[in-house]
């Protein structure tokens, strides 16, 4: 696999049809849900085990950095902009062969009787 270009964007990411297949887009932003981490590239889906070491590394930040009264995304350095630690973590974890799943598109409706 060649090694993907991952681009950190300031805007929601762009659709992943639009994106160069071996561009990565990773957007950060806080909603009212919470913290948010949008992660797109054409054609793929981050597989499960992406999702879960994202998942244990935000644990471990906020673990760590528990005392601050600064929100979640500020505490664990994903806002207002991702730290050189989460750089690094991300560059290595999606750089990976097991780290993208196939996206299977849907070829249309269907029913069955």
């Amino acid at each position: 696999m060649r090694k993907l270009k991952i681009v950190y964007v300031d805007r929601l990411p762009r659709q992943p049809e639009d994106l160069p297949p071996d561009v990565v887009e990773v957007y950060n932003g806080l909603s009212r849900k919470g913290l948010e981490l949008d992660i797109v590239r054409n054609g793929f889906l981050a597989a499960e085990n992406v999702k879960h070491a994202i998942q244990r590394h935000i644990r471990q930040l906020d673990a760590r950095n528990r005392r601050s009264n600064q929100p979640l995304g500020v505490r664990v350095g994903l806002y207002p902009t991702v730290s050189q630690e989460w750089r690094i973590f991300l560059d290595n974890l999606l750089q990976q062969d097991d780290s993208w799943a196939f996206l299977v598109p849907t070829a249309g409706a269907f029913s069955t009787c």
